[in-house]
């Protein structure tokens, strides 16, 4: 990655995560710590670069032609410009940095996504569901919803908006979202929660175990009661001597009904048993994982 040697001079020993390209040789640089925005030398101005430091109490953010970064800190206040098509590119990693450094997000957790809404911002990183309300992306007013105390996700679908239903601790919680944009959430907020707990199904969240895999049909389109009775029924006829009501082609077909019935049940009965040990080979392993 190439750095300029006035932003190297200012990382104070950090390593670059991410470098945001604004045109020209501009640049946005940003670290665990900090976010460090260059400005290469033009006709006009020298070069230089400005650091904005990720413990701040407040993060704003103003699209329009162009989008402004505003970081409010306890006794100071520092913004910058970037052109608006390069705004969540900046925005990803400078939040995730300001999250991990005011201890919102533990060390390592990553941003999956980031979704704004009007006055709603939602953050979803590896471990939680992230909800502010309000002007700011984002300041102490938050709420968190733990990926290890989920059980449950819904979408409840709306013409004009939708609702996200989390089940947290046994209570919902309810994110509203736009239904255009419900599905995108959705799909991303359940990919995240099924990494997190190993799953493969919104199902297995409240057990912790794979869903058991449903019986194969069987004997579809045919009665059962129905064959064995007239098959019984065409042998007792045949026993007693009374050959005239029977009819002898019916009888052969029953018969090998019948034998191809009692092959089918074997397979069948195979088939589950070997499922069977499989489903009780996978629990103990998960018994054995906890």
């Amino acid at each position: 990655m190439d750095v300029p040697s006035l932003v190297a001079d200012r990382l104070d020993g950090d390593s670059v995560r991410t470098r945001v390209d604004l045109g020209g040789d501009d640049a946005v640089f940003v670290t665990a710590d900090q976010t460090l925005v260059y400005r290469a030398e033009g006709l006009l101005s020298d070069e230089s670069v400005s650091a904005y430091p990720h413990d701040v109490e407040r993060l704003d953010l103003t699209t329009g032609r162009k989008s402004t970064f505003e970081l409010t800190y306890v006794d100071a206040a520092g913004k910058f410009a970037v052109p608006s098509d390069r705004t969540d590119a900046v925005l990803a990693p400078l939040l995730e940095g300001v999250l991990a450094t005011t201890g919102v997000v533990d060390s390592g957790e990553s941003v999956r996504a980031t979704y704004r809404f009007s006055e709603l911002t939602l953050v979803v990183t590896d471990a939680r569901l992230l909800k502010h309300v309000g002007s700011a992306v984002w300041d102490s007013d938050f709420e968190s919803y733990a990926f290890d105390a989920v059980t449950d996700l819904e979408t409840e679908a709306g013409n004009v908006a939708s609702q996200l239903v989390v089940t947290v601790d046994g209570r919902p919680q309810r994110v509203k979202v736009p239904s255009e944009e419900a599905d995108a959430v959705a799909h991303t907020v359940e990919s995240a929660l099924l990494a997190f707990h190993g799953v493969d199904s919104i199902a297995e969240l409240a057990t912790g175990e794979p869903e058991p895999e449903s019986e194969p049909e069987t004997f579809e389109d045919q009665n059962l009661d129905t064959l064995v009775s007239d098959t019984e029924a065409t042998i007792d006829r045949v026993a007693s001597g009374d050959t005239e009501s029977l009819d002898v082609s019916k009888a052969n077909a029953l018969t090998e009904r019948l034998a191809s019935l009692e092959e089918t049940v074997e397979q069948q009965t195979e088939l589950l048993e070997q499922q069977q040990e499989t489903i009780e080979t996978l629990v103990e392993e998960l018994r054995r994982g906890r």
